[in-house]
């Protein structure tokens, strides 16, 4: 589970101001996700493209595993590139500020490849038909019950890599040093990243 920081050095905004930046911030990440995550969001509610069966180790078929109930959503256009995300993930799960640990990546395109964005932060997008979840056979990816996340329980992981080479969007975190896995696991309800990001390109979105 995630450490939280303290709140002590955050300016307080009144509870009406904060209600009109979370409309104004909600209609952005909208319309940010209509333009350019269509595609993406029919992946996350589907099995991906490379999706496996025959590589399954659970004994669950892809539509018995339950939809998650919250998850990550990026704002390509807010992001600046700062890696505070990545900071600050692999801060409160690590306790080291290591950005190759963090669950939570940015890529940077100084040659404007992905059009006029410049950096780009990717985040697990906790699907339905988890691929990761899928090809644990020892049982270690579980749904986390406030979130329905998919996580990997640390006493259970027996590194054998299935979920890493099983990921298809590359978001299964390899700790060479320590040989373990990780990934993102919502910090329980209460992402870190989303807390801190100063350009306010992360957003927490929860199934009511």
């Amino acid at each position: 589970m995630a450490t939280s920081f303290p709140d002590e050095h955050r300016e307080k905004e009144p509870p009406e101001k904060k209600m009109l930046v979370s409309r104004r911030k909600m209609l952005g990440f909208l319309g940010i996700q209509i333009a350019t995550g269509a595609l993406v969001a029919t992946q996350v509610m589907a099995a991906p493209k490379n999706f496996k069966p025959e590589c399954t180790n659970r004994g669950i078929t892809p539509q018995q595993l339950p939809n998650a109930r919250a998850w990550l959503v990026t704002n390509p256009a807010a992001c600046v590139g700062c890696r505070t995300c990545e900071i600050v993930c692999s801060l409160s799960h690590d306790g080291i500020c290591q950005p190759t640990l963090a669950r939570i990546h940015t890529t940077y395109d100084p040659l404007h490849t992905m059009g006029k964005l410049v950096s780009m932060t990717f985040a697990c997008k906790q699907c339905n038909m988890a691929d990761c979840y899928l090809a644990c056979e020892y049982d270690a990816l579980i749904l986390d019950k406030k979130t329905g996340a998919r996580i990997i329980d640390a006493s259970k992981c027996q590194a054998c890599g299935e979920c890493f080479e099983a990921c298809p969007w590359d978001m299964v975190v390899h700790n060479e040093t320590k040989d373990t896995y990780s990934k993102c696991d919502l910090c329980g309800g209460d992402p870190q990243c989303v807390k801190y990001c100063p350009a306010e390109a992360l957003q927490f979105v929860e199934l009511g």
